[in-house]
């Protein structure tokens, strides 16, 4: 919980984002939380030209399962290939309702630090459906299928872990590219371990946070869902791995996508004073 669906953003920060919605069981376990991963390159293909790639991803997630839920999500890689370098800033921020019945979205990219994309909306389920409702860049309403949003996803797979389910599908709506599709999810769930997290900064605290946390290594395959002229076994768009734990943080992150990949490592977190239902 990490594109090319902004380069993983949208989507990932819904798997860095281990929270659930009002019906799901152990909610009331989870941390606000401000999270920093370092992001390195693990390699990429000759095609891609990339050869170098560096970054941090920034995550913050706010609020209960009676008012729902806020993310802040900063996605900035810094690229290089033979023939230049860049820098790649994707930013997110979105708002669920505790019911899992709302959410909305703002979705900005910059390319050297000058905005070159911004998408904007908000989505409904309603009867089967999810209505989009889509501000900038133009306006535009429009009806999917039945399908989930990013925290009512994660909250299906804590209880699928708890459960000791080993396989997760879902479709979901999370906002990303131009917030006309939705994706096809498939999640493999590995066996529960609990360890103690290991990070620079102040061990003590983390320790009172970590100790016997339960954990699970978990694996998600995005595929898409718009028509296609091509035959056979569909490939994933792209693919997350992470270690959840269920008191909210994810860490170990690996993001694989066509022509690279990459792996996040959390090195800094704060835990954010919780704030009660009203």
């Amino acid at each position: 919980m990490m594109a090319q669906r902004i380069a993983g953003g949208a989507t990932l920060s819904l798997l860095l984002m281990c929270t659930a919605t009002a019906g799901a069981a152990g909610i009331d376990s989870l941390l606000p939380h401000r999270a920093v991963y370092d992001l390195s390159l693990i390699k990429a293909s000759d095609r891609s030209g990339i050869t170098g790639m560096n970054g941090r991803i920034v995550y913050e997630v706010t609020g209960n399962k009676c008012d729902g839920f806020s993310v802040r999500f900063r996605f900035l890689t810094e690229v290089q290939t033979s023939r230049k370098s860049f820098t790649n800033d994707q930013r997110t921020s979105s708002f669920e309702s505790g019911d899992g019945l709302s959410f909305s979205f703002i979705n900005q990219s910059y390319l050297n630090n000058q905005l070159e994309q911004e998408l904007r909306g908000s989505a409904e389920r309603e009867d089967g459906k999810v209505l989009v409702n889509i501000s900038k860049p133009e306006p535009a309403e429009i009806e999917l299928g039945d399908a989930v949003f990013m925290t009512e996803h994660i909250a299906m797979l804590i209880d699928a872990a708890r459960e000791q389910q080993s396989f997760v599908t879902a479709k979901v709506f999370d906002g990303s590219d131009k917030g006309d599709e939705l994706v096809d999810t498939t999640a493999v769930i590995g066996r529960q371990k609990v360890e103690l997290i290991e990070l620079e900064g102040e061990p003590g605290d983390m320790s009172s946070q970590f100790a016997d946390s339960a954990a699970w290594p978990v694996s998600v395959s995005y595929f898409s869902t718009a028509p296609s002229a091509e035959q056979g076994e569909r490939l994933p768009i792209y693919q997350v791995s992470f270690i959840m734990h269920d008191n909210g943080i994810s860490r170990d992150l690996k993001m694989v996508y066509d022509d690279y990949s990459l792996k996040g490592d959390l090195k800094q977190i704060e835990f954010l004073t919780p704030v009660g239902c009203q």
